[in-house]
């Protein structure tokens, strides 16, 4: 009667062994794809430079684009005012016709759309 009564210890051992086997590989497993995943992101920042220079960047291409129009320097009227003896500070503006800003408007908006 007392046979029935005991617990089963060696496949109580047997599972906790193999539970932990199971439960290192896949600790092992989700380390190895959390690095590779670290590694991917990282070689594609190197490829495109690193995430703070992308909008200079585009700043950049979109200047250069504007070349061949009329470009001017005037005061930057929201700057704070100069100090006595000092040039107000300038900003620099494009002169652009309508129709091209609108061309230019929809070639850049085109990507993020998905057209």
């Amino acid at each position: 009667m007392a046979r029935y009564d005991d617990l089963n210890t060696n496949m109580i051992a047997y599972a906790a062994v193999l539970s932990i086997v199971v439960l290192v590989l896949v600790l092992q497993g989700t380390q190895a794809l959390c690095y590779n995943m670290v590694n991917w992101t990282d070689e594609r920042v190197d490829k495109t430079g690193t995430e703070a220079d992308k909008p200079l960047k585009i700043k950049s291409e979109q200047l250069n684009s504007l070349t061949g129009y009329k470009k001017e320097s005037v005061i930057d009227e929201t700057a704070p005012a100069p100090e006595k003896g000092q040039l107000p500070k300038m900003k620099d503006v494009i002169y652009i016709p309508i129709t091209e800003a609108q061309k230019l408007i929809l070639k850049e908006m085109a990507p993020a759309t998905g057209a």
